[in-house]
């Protein structure tokens, strides 16, 4: 319901839900306030090809360790990709890690791009260089679901029981999740506070299930 199917790469299904196109109605309408409605909408394709190519990255690296195809939503809250594996958590450290470091990458490669004179483009690369940087940077907070709480995560499984390595990574994620919701508030930053207390929610809720049935929510 309210997905629509893009396409499919090398076995991968890539679709896109309907909050998405509200994250970018979101996008569009905070800057247009600040800087015009002709370069507020450059964050459309931004978005697009920003997140696409950030969950691309996990899809490959799921691959390249050999559990076959995933199923890539572009959504509201980013883009996930699923697949249903039994990785062992270095395996797992590594499709998280992949995310924000192919962010870093199309970050810094787009900047070796001579400028065209076309106007769209002076605008556009310039802004999907600084939107990938800055996502690489966000993905590696220790905040769950974001990749740097499952890489977290995964490292201290690593050489922790999963427990304990649950305990530790959720609280984690809810300290710092609050501390950068403040931060939000703070700073008038309303998408980002509004998205850290989603994520401290979820985060909650994990420990909440984990209370009731001495598991991690898997």
């Amino acid at each position: 319901m309210g997905r629509i199917h893009l396409g499919t790469i090398l076995g991968t299904r890539i679709s896109l839900d309907f909050s998405f196109i509200i994250l970018i109605v979101f996008f569009v309408l905070t800057y247009a306030q600040r800087a015009g409605m002709q370069y507020a909408l450059l964050w459309a394709p931004v978005l697009l090809i920003s997140i696409l190519f950030h969950e691309l990255a996990h899809a490959a690296m799921i691959g390249i360790l050999g559990f076959g195809p995933s199923e890539i939503v572009l959504q509201g809250i980013g883009g996930a990709t699923f697949n249903k594996r039994r990785a062992r958590p270095w395996q797992d450290l590594l499709i998280s890690l992949v995310g924000p470091l192919s962010s870093f990458a199309l970050g810094y490669a787009v900047l070796m791009v001579p400028l065209p004179n076309d106007p769209f483009f002076r605008a556009l690369i310039p802004l999907l260089s600084t939107a990938n940087i800055w996502w690489a940077f966000f993905n590696l907070l220790p905040v769950g679901p974001l990749d740097g709480g499952n890489a977290l995560r995964n490292f201290l499984r690593l050489f922790l029981r999963d427990r304990i390595a649950f305990v530790i990574s959720v609280w984690t994620s809810i300290i710092v999740g609050s501390s950068v919701a403040i931060l939000g508030v703070v700073s008038r930053q309303v998408f980002l506070a509004l998205l850290m207390l989603w994520y401290i929610r979820d985060s909650y809720m994990q420990w909440q299930f984990f209370r009731q049935t001495n598991r991690p929510d898997e």
